[in-house]
C-alpha cells in the first residue's frame, strides 16, 4: 500500500496570498507577520508594470516611522489594476553562476564589476 504524501497547506494570508489578494481584489484578513510590508513592495517590484505604484510608496514607507504595514495592504489593494499576474524570481543557482561569469571576465580582462555585468 503506497504512502500518501502530506501536503503543508498554505495559510491563505501568506506572502503569497497577500499578493494574489491585492492583484485580484479579493479581500482578506492581513497578517503583519506572514507578509511585511518590505515584502509585500520587494516582490512587487519584480512586475514592471507594478513599479511606477512601489516606487511612490517605497521612500514613504522608509522614512516614516509611523506608516504601518496594513496601510500599504490597503494601499495597494485600493490602487493597483486587478489582473492576474505571474511574478517569478531567480533562483539562487542562477545568481552564483551569474556572479562567478561576472568574476572571471573582471580577471581577466581586469574590468569593473558593473562594466562586466552590462556586457553580459
Amino acid at each position: 500500500m503506497p504512502r500518501e504524501k502530506k501536503v503543508k497547506e498554505r495559510k491563505p494570508n501568506d506572502l503569497f496570498g497577500t499578493i494574489n489578494s491585492v492583484c485580484m481584489k479579493t479581500p482578506i484578513e492581513y497578517d503583519k507577520k506572514e507578509a511585511s510590508a518590505y515584502m509585500l513592495l520587494l516582490w512587487l517590484s519584480h512586475d514592471r508594470d507594478l513599479m511606477l505604484w512601489v516606487n511612490i510608496i517605497n521612500p514613504v514607507l522608509f522614512t516614516l516611522s509611523s506608516f504601518s504595514d496594513k496601510l500599504v495592504y490597503k494601499y495597494f489593494f485600493n490602487k493597483l489594476p486587478k489582473k492576474n499576474r505571474y511574478i517569478k524570481w531567480i533562483p539562487k543557482d542562477v545568481n552564483e553562476k551569474r556572479d562567478k561569469e561576472i568574476k572571471e571576465l573582471c580577471d581577466k580582462y581586469g574590468i569593473s564589476k558593473s562594466e562586466a555585468a552590462s556586457s553580459l
